[in-house]
């Protein structure tokens, strides 16, 4: 009877220890997924194959088309960055104010913090950071 109780218990690991490490790969494969799906090139490529399934493309209108489709995204991708820039600067500025109002221990340990996360920069939807 023992047994056949350890064999359970093992059994009953194993499907936990397999449904928990299928959740990390899951949820490692939609944070993937989902950043691949916000950068400018994989959001270009699919609006251009969305027109050329929905809207049947002439082969003298799909070049015509994706030029436009590039153009947009060139311009996607510097108003991110400006505003990349701009945000990078409101919070640098937030951070010397706060500073100025922090005990001597406190400016130490928020330099500590600053080390720790590098750069106050903002990453949002894969473009990379600002080049000081």
């Amino acid at each position: 009877m023992k047994a056949k109780w350890k064999i359970v218990l093992v059994l009953l690991g194993i499907v936990l220890v397999s449904a928990g490490a299928g959740g990390v790969v899951g949820a490692k494969l939609m944070q993937h997924l989902l950043k691949r799906k916000h950068t400018p090139e994989t959001w270009n490529q699919s609006v251009m194959h969305a027109m050329q399934r929905n809207l049947k493309l002439t082969p003298e209108q799909a070049p015509k088309v994706q030029q436009i489709i590039d153009r947009g995204v060139e311009e996607m991708k510097r108003i991110r960055l400006e505003t990349i820039g701009k945000t990078d600067a409101v919070i640098d500025r937030l951070v010397r104010e706060v500073d100025q109002e922090l005990t001597p221990e406190q400016q130490a340990e928020l330099q500590k913090l600053k080390e720790q996360h590098g750069a106050t920069t903002v990453d949002i939807r894969m473009v990379g950071p600002r080049k000081k």
